[in-house]
Formats: C-alpha cells, structure tokens, sequence
C-alpha cells in the first residue's frame, strides 16, 4: 500500500511539471510575440543639406531665342543688308537659335550659382527637393529640382511638369508683349545635375540663377525686320540694330538686393517627414554689377 501511494504521488508531480513546463513555454512564445507586434516606432531623421554660393558668373540666355544672333560676323544696321545677307541672317536664326538649338551667339548675363556640396542621407530625390522663389509676396518661381533641368539644347522639350514663372509683387517680370508671365522658369534660373540621368541628389550639383543689374540682354531680333514681322516682337517696326531685350525679363529682379527681405528662396524636402531644408535671402546673393 504505501508503495503505492508513492508512486501516484510520483506521477502526479511528474504531470505537474509537464503542465507547467508547457505554460512557461506558451507565456514565452506569448511575450514574444507581444514584442514582437509592439515594438517602438522612430521617426525617420529629417535631410540635411550643405551648399556653398558663388557670384560673379555669366551664362549665355538661354531662355530666350531673341536673345540670340547667328554666328559669324554680323555688321548692323540691317537697313544696309542686302537680300542675301538679311534671309542667311533669317536662316542662320532658325538653325541655331531657335529652340531646341543652342549653337547661336547667345547674350551673356551675370550668374549666382548655389552649389550643393553634402547632403545626408546621400540619396535624396531630386523630385523630392522643390525651390519656392517669394519676391515681394508672391511666388515667382516654384518646382522641383527634376522638372528644372531643362534648357534648350539639353533635349528636346521639358519636363511635362516644368514650372513657369508668376509675378513678382505687381510686376509683370516682362514688357512689350506680356512679360515673362507663364514662360519657363529658365528665364529665371534652372538646375544643372553634375552627371546626366542621376535622379538624386550629388555633391556638385548647382542651381543657377540669373542675376538682373539693371541691363537687359541684347534682344538681336529685334534686328531683323522679317523676324520682328514674324514674332511681332518689336512692336511690328524695323529696328536699326541689336536693343535691349524689352519683350521679357531675365534673372532676379534688381529691387530684391534693395534690403533684407525682399525676396527669399526656401528649399524644402516633399518627402516623409516634410522637411524647411534651407532659407536664402536673396539679399545676401550679392549681384556683380557690368
């Protein structure tokens, strides 16, 4: 007898043990999974980006085929032209000025370049990255740094999504002929990848702007009586000569370097989290004056 009650006192611990080895293993698969599904979310870190400026440059006009002659050696006013030296003059517009050709004599005009010298993480997307230009109130310029890549010669059309410009303040950017309202941003400035085809952000990456002193690109066709008919550029009249471009408007307008706020350009990452990556009085873009 008392063997075996022994041995069902035995047996009955021995269950208990199994019993309770199998809920210690279902609570840790259970606390497992608790961890599992509940872990702690971390925000993704904000991009950063570091650029330098640099003033003092010039780029041919590109925006603007007015702004353009052919080359060779053109002697003006075009009243003394003969027949022949006036349609190879025509001619020679058509095939190297007009878009998409960039072969022409274009006008120069003083450039600021904002550099892109880091950026962190190292793959941020160009169409993540937009430019908002604010002068006196009003946006003048808005996109990303992929629909701005375009100028002519570079392909054959822009971006489907390619920004145009908006007024700046009153200002109609523009003259004779309805100013620069709804033309490309590239009258304005444009972004220029270091390699081709790379859709994010490099090192040595820059965004160009084109920087108005007061003077304006020479407007060559103007020049050319066909071509002022054909445009109607030039109020419709012969012109003796190459005039200042008043049909539309290049670069920053100069009253944004008359005082702090004026204009400002902010960087701003689209991307998770929605990012201010950098604010940029253009006041503090100093113009080089000739």
């Amino acid at each position: 007898m008392y063997l075996r009650r022994h041995w069902h006192r035995s047996r009955r611990r021995g269950v208990a043990e199994i019993i309770g080895a199998v809920l210690l293993v279902a609570l840790t698969l259970v606390a497992g999974v608790l961890l599992w599904t509940f872990h702690i979310y971390t925000a993704p870190a904000p991009p950063t980006i570091n650029f330098v400026v640099r003033s003092g440059g010039s780029n041919p006009v590109w925006g603007d085929p007015t702004d353009c002659q052919p080359q060779g050696a053109w002697t003006y006013p075009t009243t003394h032209w003969s027949v022949a030296t006036t349609n190879a003059w025509d001619n020679g517009f058509a095939n190297e000025c007009e878009f998409p050709a960039t072969s022409g004599n274009y006008s120069l005009l003083n450039t600021t370049q904002i550099i892109f010298s880091a950026s962190s993480p190292l793959n941020i997307p160009l169409d993540e990255i937009d430019m908002t230009f604010v002068c006196n109130g009003t946006v003048l310029l808005n996109g990303s740094f992929a629909s701005m890549t375009w100028f002519p010669g570079s392909t054959s059309s822009p971006a489907p999504n390619a920004p145009t410009l908006g007024y700046c303040g009153s200002f109609d950017a523009g003259g004779f002929g309805g100013g620069a309202f709804s033309t490309y941003y590239n009258r304005l400035g444009l972004f220029i990848p270091i390699e081709q085809g790379v859709s994010v952000l490099q090192s040595g990456d820059t965004f160009m702007l084109y920087i108005h002193t007061g003077g304006y690109p020479l407007d060559y066709a103007c020049a050319d009586s066909w071509i002022s008919g054909q445009y109607g550029l030039c109020g419709g009249e012969p012109i003796g000569g190459p005039i200042f471009d008043f049909d539309d408007y290049h670069g920053v307008p100069p009253w944004c370097f008359s005082g702090p706020g004026q204009c400002t350009i902010y960087l701003t990452y689209s991307g998770v989290p929605s990012t201010l990556l950098a604010t940029i009085p253009v006041y503090t873009l100093v113009p080089t004056t000739g």
